[in-house]
């Protein structure tokens, strides 16, 4: 597929896209078919239509939406774009809570603190866990209002979650850290202390950016010593 093709740097930044024609002739379709592509291309911000032809930007240049088909590439740069998702969803998610915890009623307090308490008992069932996050963090965006977070949050989190489930390997997570940080958060939120908030959650995301990164060096290292035995 030319997407992925462009994505997977076959294609260099600047370089001009074969013609309508033959790409039609390539891929066996209809210029029609072609030019609709094209246009999708250029709505990911991957590519410009201009005179002379159709040409790739940058990467960095493309939108949000990009991020869903880097990640199902599967390349071996995947577990570190995962990680820079993670930085990322770190701030949104620390954000988030700290302005809910500090705009909360009594009774919100209470229903974050459930689903925290719900978080730290489903830690070995995975897609339990990743469902009581989406609560969680629809509860707290639900609570400050902020739409640009909230708008941010959905689509990193979308395109993310699914390619979590499919990394190839099984991360190997420190979960007494994770625990502890959830149970800190659970204890803060039930306080109100939005900077422990904060700081309880970058910290949990940060572990398990690392126990990730860790495994997939490990991963990698594996697969290589299986290359040079076969």
């Amino acid at each position: 597929m030319l997407r992925s093709e462009i994505l997977r740097g076959q294609y260099r930044p600047g370089e001009r896209l074969p013609s309508e024609r033959d790409l039609a002739a390539r891929f066996e379709s209809n210029r029609g078919a072609i030019r609709e592509a094209i246009k999708k291309l250029e709505q990911l911000g991957i590519v410009v239509v201009a005179p002379g032809g159709v040409r790739v930007l940058p990467v960095e240049e493309a939108t949000l939406e990009v991020l869903g088909y880097l990640l199902e590439l599967g390349e071996i740069q995947k577990p570190e774009l995962i990680a820079q998702v993670l930085d990322v969803l770190a701030v949104i998610t620390s954000l988030s809570a700290r302005s809910a915890v500090m705009e909360s009623s009594d009774e919100n307090i209470t229903e974050m603190v459930q689903l925290v308490d719900q978080l730290v008992h489903t830690m070995s069932d995975k897609k339990k866990h990743t469902d009581i996050w989406i609560q969680f963090s629809d509860k707290m965006l639900s609570i400050h209002k902020n739409l640009v977070l909230r708008l941010v949050g959905n689509g990193l989190r979308t395109q993310f979650l699914g390619s979590t489930m499919n990394l190839g390997f099984e991360p190997d997570i420190d979960q007494s850290a994770v625990k502890q940080q959830l149970v800190r958060l659970r204890d803060s939120i039930k306080s109100r202390d939005g900077l422990n908030v904060r700081d309880a959650l970058i910290q949990h995301f940060y572990i398990i950016k690392t126990g990730l990164l860790a495994s997939a060096v490990d991963h990698r290292a594996d697969a290589d010593r299986r290359k040079d035995n076969a």
